[in-house]
C-alpha cells in the first residue's frame, strides 16, 4: 500500500476545509452587503463625503455612516473660528531682509500669523478643538469640514423628526 490514509481523518479534514471555506464566503458576502449598504447610505447623505475628504486631508474624525471614532454626528455642531490667520511680514524679518539686501528675507519667507481652530462638539457631548494651519489649502477644507459636519448633523436630526 503506497499511502496509509486513515478515511476518518481525511473526512474531517476536508469537512474542516469545507467549513472554514464557507465562513470565509459568509464574511465576504457580510463584507459586500455593508459596503453597498454604506454606498446606498452615502448616496442619501452626501454631506458625509465632502466631511471625510476634508477630514482626509488633516487629523479631523471622519464618518461612517454618521459615527464618528470621537461620538455620533446627530446632535454635533461644528463652529470655524478664523482668528486672523494669513502669512504676513514681520518686522524682525524685514529688517532682517533690508540689512542683508533682501537676501535673508527670500531665504526666510514669511511667517505665518494668527490661529484659525475647529470646534468640533459630538452628539454625546464630547468636544474637540483642532488647530488649522493659516495656509490657503487647509483653511479651505476647514471652511468644508465646518459647513459638512453641520449639514450632516442637521439632515440627521430631521431624518429622526420625519
Amino acid at each position: 500500500m503506497l499511502f496509509n490514509r486513515d478515511p476518518e481523518k481525511a473526512a474531517e479534514r476536508a469537512a474542516a476545509k469545507a467549513e472554514k471555506r464557507q465562513q470565509r464566503q459568509e464574511a465576504a458576502d457580510q463584507r459586500r452587503a455593508d459596503a453597498e449598504a454604506l454606498k446606498e447610505w452615502r448616496a442619501a447623505h452626501p454631506a458625509e463625503k465632502t466631511l471625510n475628504t476634508a477630514a482626509m486631508l488633516k487629523l479631523w474624525p471622519s464618518s461612517k455612516m454618521g459615527m464618528t471614532a470621537l461620538g455620533p454626528v446627530k446632535g454635533g455642531s461644528a463652529e470655524f473660528v478664523n482668528a486672523g490667520a494669513h502669512k504676513a511680514w514681520t518686522a524682525t524679518r524685514l529688517i532682517a531682509g533690508a540689512a542683508t539686501l533682501g537676501a535673508s528675507a527670500v531665504a526666510t519667507g514669511r511667517k505665518n500669523k494668527g490661529a484659525a481652530v475647529i470646534n468640533v462638539t459630538f452628539g454625546n457631548g464630547a468636544a474637540e478643538t483642532y488647530t488649522v494651519k493659516p495656509e490657503p489649502a487647509y483653511l479651505k477644507a476647514a471652511n468644508q469640514y465646518v459647513t459638512a459636519f453641520n449639514t450632516l448633523a442637521a439632515q440627521l436630526a430631521e431624518e429622526d423628526d420625519a
